[in-house]
């Protein structure tokens, strides 16, 4: 795979990998202590994916907008803090709505989601004015969009420009999927259309996983109106065994992971966790055993498994059905 890798846990039971790679839990660390030349050091590499990936890290490093919009003045390029603070910002707005626009919150918190979101636009807005070409900004722009519940029309602008500099930017397509949800104001019909599409588009890269994650938002979705006032409602997993579901799905895992074209890189845990998740519970017992091989112990990422003991017990079942 790729050259950083972690250190085997042998027979201890499997935890979520935090980070994934090294690079980025130093990154973590220098912004919990405030040390910005160590951050910014990371977060200023060359290669695209990393790039955002590292920057996505820094974004959800609790508590950052606070203090880093106080290196700006000094900073060789002040837009890179500018953007992590717009960044910050939002992902504190997003702790406050984590059921999207029709969740429930209280007055005093609905109060505080505009005022974070609103501050969070005004910092993208201006990295956006002094560097249109900056492709994380985009990616934000996008999620700001979604905060803002601003028309659909405009979300798919946003997104066209990201494009436009990196045509299978892997965050900027998770943001549009999102920002197309019904969860989030747009429609089932929108998110899979949008999904199709770019996974069409972007052959042997990750971008067809997408099609995973919009499986995934409209069976919760569908949940979620079955039970609306149950916080505890579980996902109905028989809907993977779909005939018409699963050949979506292998259809993706071809256009993606499984593609000749396709270069294993930083991210692709993130897609052999969605394939494995889908695979295992739509009763592709070979490619999802293939998939959880490859993770191991080392690679479970938090999403789409919730908790490390389904993951286990997903992996169980998988080895267990494979006679």
């Amino acid at each position: 795979m790729w050259s950083k890798s972690k250190k085997s846990r042998g027979a201890e039971a499997p935890e979520f990998c935090r980070f994934l790679d090294d690079d980025v839990e130093v990154l973590r660390r220098a912004l919990r202590r405030k040390d910005w030349p160590a951050a910014r050091e990371i977060l200023a590499t060359a290669e695209p994916e990393e790039r955002s990936y590292y920057f996505s890290v820094a974004a959800t490093t609790v508590g950052v907008e606070r203090w880093i919009a106080g290196v700006v003045p000094g900073d060789p390029d002040p837009l890179l803090p500018l953007l992590l603070c717009g960044a910050g910002l939002l992902t504190s707005a997003w702790d406050l709505r984590r059921d999207g626009v029709s969740g429930p919150i209280s007055t005093a918190g609905a109060e505080l989601w505009r005022r974070l979101v609103g501050e969070a636009e005004t910092y993208v807005e201006e990295v956006l004015r002094r560097d249109p070409g900056r492709a994380d900004a985009w990616i934000w722009s996008i999620a700001v969009s979604r905060a803002l519940g601003l028309p659909v029309e405009e979300r798919r602008r946003r997104f066209e420009r990201l494009i436009m500099i990196e045509p299978d930017n892997w965050y900027g397509h998770e943001q549009m999927l999102l920002a197309l949800s019904p969860e989030w104001g747009g429609s089932s019909e929108a998110m899979f259309e949008f999904a199709r599409a770019r996974a069409e588009a972007c052959p042997g890269t990750h971008v067809p996983a997408l099609v995973v994650l919009a499986h995934r938002e409209h069976n919760a979705y569908q949940a979620y109106l079955a039970k609306p006032d149950d916080p505890d409602r579980g996902l109905p997993l028989d809907y993977w065994e779909s005939e018409a579901v699963m050949d979506e799905v292998w259809d993706a895992g071809q256009a993606s992971f499984w593609h000749d074209d396709y270069e294993a890189s930083v991210l692709t845990p993130i897609v052999w966790n969605n394939f494995a998740y889908a695979f295992a519970y739509g009763d592709f017992h070979k490619p999802a055993w293939s998939l959880f091989t490859s993770i191991g112990d080392d690679w479970i990422t938090r999403d789409p498994w919730g908790d490390t003991e389904f993951f286990v017990s997903s992996r169980n079942y998988t080895r267990e059905s494979l006679d």
